[in-house]
Order: structure tokens, then C-alpha cells, then sequence
């Protein structure tokens, strides 16, 4: 059984399984026709900005991963777009994000670099857009009336709920960076506690976290990657509203906050490309707390799934196909690369 489950094969065809699940429970809320009236008569000024804004998205995603290598090495723009890109493309295909282990392989394979400082670079670009995502969600908390369009989701206790995590996220990540050493005594200390077997595994995802905040060491790298991760996320959010707006939504650029948070938690589900679980995300948010019709909040949902996968899937599988990485294929792309070789 263990063996079964550690299969590929069978993670694949669970995540597959879940999806269509997902997805079908999303789907059976709201009649087909209905669904199709939506989307037919959606805005294509406001569709085509929704495309371009999510394009650009990634344009600053590999910027900022620049400059989050730059202790690591100076690395080209091309370079980091395109394994975004081939990254976030095998996304939609693979399940459990398998993407997000490509992207770094495929850029230490690139350009000689080691691969473990760059895999602690994507965990920590998913720290930034987790801390990100919550000042977003905990500013459209704070400035919305609790008798408002967020209804009850604005309340006090929810406010301060997220305003603890934030603090907490924020807390853990400075003491990490100006007490490294002291963190890695502390969780040494933790580490004592586990089955000998899972220390050395314990350690290195450690010393893996630890070595992704090392651009904070710097003052204007630092800058630099929370503005350029802040300004990300607000273009991400704007997507949203942009979205909302085609389908007729007269709703405030707060509510994308809160539907975006939506949409990242859905993304958490280990299905391709999120499928399922982004969808039934964005369907609950708009529906149950912006009062949305559900036919409406369900072509919203489909269609901004599809605008922020689809174009830059195609432009992924077109760098991967147009680079010597083809020949090596993704399954062997899977391994873990040092200095540039297997």
C-alpha cells in the first residue's frame, strides 16, 4: 500500500480524479445554457485587459525572481521567464505542482547553478506570495464597513484573525533573516524530538527555508523584492476586478482581494493547473459573501481560470519545445540537477 501510494502513476491519477470531481460538483450548481449566456455576453474590451494584465503577471514574476538570485548569480531575464513559463505551463499537466520543482531545475541546468539555492528561492517566493496575499486580504478587511458588500466576513473577529497571521508571518520571516543563527538553535533544538530518520530530511528543508531569505540581507535587494512582490499581487488583483467587471460585477477593487485569496486557496488543492478547486474557490467567494448570481460568479470563474493558464501554458510549451532542454524530457527533468549536472 505504501508503494502504491508513493507512486506516481497513482498521485497522478488521484490528482486527475479529484479534479473532475471538483469540477463537476462546480458545474452541476448552475445549469449549462445559463452558463454559456454568461460568458457569451461577457465584455471583450474588459476580457482582453484581463489577458494582458495576466501576462504581465508573470513578466514581473521572473523579474522579481532576478532579483531574488542575485546572491545566488546574475541571471537573465529570458532565462527566468522561460523557466517560469515552462514551469508554470507543466503546472496545468502535472499534478501536485510539479512546476514549481521544473522551474529551478531547469534554470540550474541552464546556467550552471546549484540547485538547492534555487529551489529555497521558490519556497521563498511562496512565503512572499503568501504574505503578500494576506496584506491584500487584510486591507480590504480593514477598510470594508462590516455592513458592507464583505457582510459579516468583515467582522472584528475575522480582522483580527488575519492580522494575527500576518504579524506572525511577518515576525517569523525578520527573526530569520537578522537571527539566522539563532533560528537554526532553535529549530536544532526542535529537530531533537523527531525519529533519527527524519532529522537529516528535517535539516535540509531548514537550512532549504533559511537560504531563500538571503536577498532580504541586502537593504535594496530587499526593497526591491517586497515592493516588486506587493506590486505583483495588486496587478494579480486587478486581473480579478477586471474580470468581475466583464461579466457586469459593479463590485470595489476590496472584493478582488477577497476573491483572489479564494482563488490561491483553491490553487492549493493537487490538481492540474487547479483545476477544480480554483473554480469552486471563486464560485463560494462571490456568491456567498458578495451576494453574486451563481451562473455569473461561475463564468467568472471559468473564464479567469482560463485566461491565467491557458495563454501562458502555450507560451511555455513553445520555449520548451524551441530548447535543447526538449531532448531531456520532463521526466528527467524531475531529478534534482547540482551544478548544472545530474
Amino acid at each position: 500500500m505504501r508503494a502504491l501510494l508513493s507512486s506516481r502513476r497513482f498521485q497522478a491519477a488521484a490528482s486527475i480524479v479529484l479534479a473532475v470531481g471538483l469540477l463537476a460538483f462546480f458545474l452541476s450548481r448552475v445549469p449549462l445554457g445559463d452558463i454559456a449566456r454568461q460568458i457569451a455576453a461577457a465584455s471583450p474590451a474588459w476580457l482582453g485587459a484581463t489577458l494582458l494584465i495576466s501576462l504581465s503577471t508573470f513578466v514581473l514574476r521572473s523579474v522579481r525572481w532576478v532579483w531574488i538570485l542575485r546572491p545566488i548569480a546574475r541571471v537573465p531575464f529570458f532565462s527566468s521567464f522561460r523557466a517560469t513559463a515552462i514551469g508554470f505551463a507543466a503546472n496545468t499537466v502535472l499534478p501536485a505542482r510539479a512546476g514549481e520543482i521544473l522551474r529551478p531545475a531547469i534554470l540550474a541546468r541552464e546556467r550552471a547553478l546549484p540547485f538547492p539555492a534555487l529551489l529555497a528561492s521558490i519556497v521563498f517566493e511562496r512565503i512572499l506570495d503568501a504574505m503578500s496575499q494576506l496584506f491584500f486580504l487584510g486591507l480590504a478587511l480593514a477598510t470594508g464597513p462590516s455592513d458592507g458588500a464583505l457582510g459579516t466576513f468583515a467582522s472584528g473577529r475575522i480582522r483580527w484573525v488575519v492580522a494575527a497571521i500576518a504579524a506572525i508571518a511577518i515576525g517569523v520571516a525578520l527573526f530569520a533573516v537578522l537571527w539566522r543563527a539563532a533560528t537554526e538553535r532553535f529549530l536544532e533544538t526542535l529537530f531533537r524530538i523527531l525519529p533519527g530518520r527524519f532529522r537529516d530530511v528535517a535539516r535540509r528543508i531548514a537550512h532549504t527555508f533559511l537560504d531563500g531569505f538571503a536577498s532580504l540581507k541586502t537593504p535594496r535587494l530587499a526593497l526591491l523584492v517586497v515592493s516588486s512582490s506587493l506590486f505583483m499581487w495588486l496587478v494579480i488583483n486587478v486581473q480579478i476586478y477586471c474580470a468581475m467587471h466583464a461579466f457586469g460585477l459593479q463590485l470595489p477593487l476590496s472584493a478582488a482581494f477577497v476573491v483572489t485569496s479564494a482563488a490561491v486557496l483553491g490553487l492549493a488543492v493537487p490538481t492540474p493547473g487547479g483545476v477544480g478547486g480554483y473554480h469552486a474557490a471563486v464560485q463560494f467567494a462571490l456568491t456567498n459573501i458578495f451576494g453574486v448570481p451563481l451562473a455569473a460568479a461561475t463564468g467568472v470563474a471559468l473564464l479567469a481560470h482560463a485566461i491565467s493558464f491557458v495563454p501562458i501554458s502555450l507560451i511555455g510549451f513553445v520555449l520548451f519545445a524551441a530548447s535543447p532542454l526538449r531532448k531531456q524530457g520532463l521526466k528527467q527533468l524531475q531529478g534534482e540537477p547540482v551544478d548544472g549536472k545530474r
